[in-house]
């Protein structure tokens, strides 16, 4: 599957994700980025906690981490409670833990428990019998299709295989395997087959998704293990060989190996990496495997109960060297056949702060780094700060740190947040991030820079209903429309208000709602939804369905929304111009361990009266655990 810039946010990215709904939060995060990964291992994860669920009186802060629902400063509070007080004799103890709230209680709820108190021994037979071996087949309209065979004891063990051919394409023309073993003896991971691996802050290596700006002003910290198994359809952020992470005391270090062959593009002058993964056409399929791509790299850290530091290194060598166009804004591109990084990341805790951060280096001696702060402030009040400077000419094949766009270069800012709760029922976030880019970018020709604002405020009344008002406003420069020979800049404003509810009306039945309106330059738009999803009672039925109404004047007023129902796949619809789209989905539970999905949406845009156009997509999904 393809790197998806126009659609699919696969996450339920543990940030405010509760059982398989997406709260208005968290919604509003993921609807805010649209060029990342077809990443579902997070979503995969969270779905086997509920099976093997993580024990609060045994859990250390990695387990706990692993999570993405928890801050570092909670995750410390937590330690300290049970170090102090003992282990917890019930899960609603967790409401006397400083930033512990009943809805943050809910949100982990899925997945842990209280009890198993005694630390777990397990050997490698007890790995291969104590986890699920799940088999998952997907249809998509028109002739997408997904297989994957997975066998996860989350927190030990995990192998499987998977095979995925895009719409258009003849072939199963992406297959994937991996063996990943974790916490054994000395061996804290190991990783064979395909992997993932996220550095520091993400300034030269970070391959598993993560998020940016939103409602979630906190969440501001890249956070994962080094090493991670790769299970999802993606077919360019992984890594293809072997590494291993080794752990002694205090001290923890780790190495890496990979080979592959990426799609690129290879004429007399220049060369580039082609990462969408699809191979529909000729001209697509003569990019398949056109660069060989060998790495190597490794890590060393020291890790304390309330700090920890590592120095990282990664090193990429290319069979042709890579060259992109000759345009302005790539004047400080890399070029060449070999890139190498080496970076120093940190993180401590002390008392209510917590400090991170990460200073990277490029071969070329250019750098990058990143600074941030946490702080609980006042017992309903916690702030942050996070400082961001990328050279211009500073190069990274996967980097993927905070910042305005994905690439961590060509710029500065300062981001600043706080979260306010007002009340037990009533929280407000807002953020404002000032930025500027030292050279041209491929949207405007000149340095240039910008700055955002949102406000937002959630209230919960109770378990069953949530209203989320968000008002957001931008101003950035770009590029001049007009037909002038010279394109100056121009200052581009944009608001937007958004409010939703959800409310469980009666057991069974959630009713959702949302009204938008923004405006850009001289364009407006406008978008309506309604949502409702019942579970008949006693039986093993769910339906949901949607309507959305929309009118934009462009694409710069373009309506994002996410569409869900089904496990481990989320849909990002851009919506824009006039028109409407409508939803029906269900799962049946054919068996306690088999399920089956359905979803039908249709997307009708209307340009006149007398002219209209639809865009139909089936989904279908089984999913056997035994």
């Amino acid at each position: 599957m393809a790197i998806k810039k126009s659609l699919i946010l696969l996450l339920l990215y543990s940030q405010y994700i509760h059982a398989q709904e997406l709260t208005a939060t968290a919604e509003n995060q993921l609807e805010n980025h649209m060029a990342i990964p077809d990443d579902d291992a997070q979503l995969q994860l969270l779905n086997s906690y509920t099976r093997h669920k993580i024990s609060l009186n045994t859990a250390d802060a990695a387990a706990l981490q692993s999570l993405g629902l928890l801050s570092p400063l909670q995750i410390t509070n937590f330690m300290l409670y049970r170090q102090l007080l003992g282990k917890l004799l019930s899960i609603y103890e967790l409401q006397a833990i400083p930033g512990f709230d009943a809805a943050l209680i809910r949100s982990i709820l899925p997945y842990v428990q209280v009890g198993d108190d005694l630390q777990p021994h397990y050997t490698l037979k007890d790995y291969t019998h104590k986890g699920d071996h799940a088999f998952l087949f997907r249809y998509n309209n028109p002739g997408k299709l997904l297989l994957r065979y997975r066998y996860n004891y989350p927190g030990y063990i995990s192998w499987g295989m998977l095979t995925e051919k895009d719409a258009g394409e003849k072939l199963f023309d992406f297959n994937s395997a991996h063996l990943f073993i974790k916490n054994y003896k000395h061996i804290k991971a190991l990783a064979l087959g395909d992997f993932t691996v996220n550095m520091g802050q993400g300034l030269i290596n970070w391959q598993t998704l993560a998020l940016g700006k939103g409602p979630a002003v906190m969440q501001i910290k890249r956070e994962s293990d080094l090493l991670r198994p790769y299970a999802s359809a993606g077919e360019f952020y992984f890594y293809r060989g072997a590494g291993i992470t080794l752990q002694h005391n205090h001290w923890e270090g780790t190495a890496f190996i990979s080979l592959r062959q990426l799609d690129g593009t290879i004429d007399t002058l220049l060369a580039s990496l082609y990462s969408s993964g699809y191979h529909r056409t000729a001209t697509e399929r003569q990019k398949r495997n056109a660069i060989q791509q060998f790495t190597t790299g490794g890590n060393l850290s020291i890790v304390k109960q309330n700090w920890h530091t590592g120095i990282n290194i990664i090193r990429h060598h290319y069979s042709v060297p890579l060259q992109k166009d000759n345009k302005p804004y790539n004047l400080f591109a890399f070029s060449g056949k070999q890139l190498t990084n080496a970076s120093i990341d940190y993180a401590a805790t002390w008392k209510n702060l917590h400090f991170f951060g990460e200073i990277a280096m490029s071969d070329n001696l250019k750098t990058g780094m990143v600074h941030g702060i946490l702080a609980s402030v006042a017992k309903n009040a916690d702030i942050s700060i996070l400082y961001r400077n990328y050279d211009r000419a500073y190069h990274a094949m996967y980097d993927n740190a905070f910042g305005e766009y994905y690439k961590a270069v060509n710029e500065r800012g300062l981001y600043t947040a706080i979260a306010l709760k007002i009340t037990p029922y009533l929280i407000v976030n807002g953020y404002a991030d000032v930025f500027s880019f030292p050279w041209l970018s491929y949207s405007i020709n000149t340095p240039a820079g910008g700055k955002e604002v949102l406000l937002s405020l959630t209230y919960t009344p109770d378990k069953h209903t949530e209203a989320f008002i968000r008002y957001s406003y931008s101003t950035k420069q770009q590029k001049d429309n007009d037909d002038n020979f010279i394109k100056w800049p121009v200052q581009v404003k944009k608001q937007s208000w958004r409010c939703q509810t959800t409310m469980q009306l009666k057991k069974g039945l959630i009713i959702k709602s949302r009204v938008e309106v923004n405006k850009s330059g001289n364009q407006q738009g406008f978008l309506l939804f309604l949502d409702a999803a019942y579970q008949l009672p006693e039986t093993s039925f769910t339906f949901s369905g949607r309507y959305i109404t929309f009118v934009t004047g462009g694409t710069a007023t373009t309506m994002y929304v996410i569409t869900s129902g089904i496990l481990y796949e989320y849909m990002l619809s851009q919506l824009y111009g006039r028109g409407c789209q409508y939803q029906l989905c269900t799962q049946w539970r054919l068996m306690p361990r088999l399920s089956l999905w359905a979803r039908f949406q249709q997307t009708t845009y209307l340009a006149f009266a007398s002219e209209q156009s639809n865009k139909n997509i089936i989904t279908l999904q089984v999913q056997q655990l035994f």
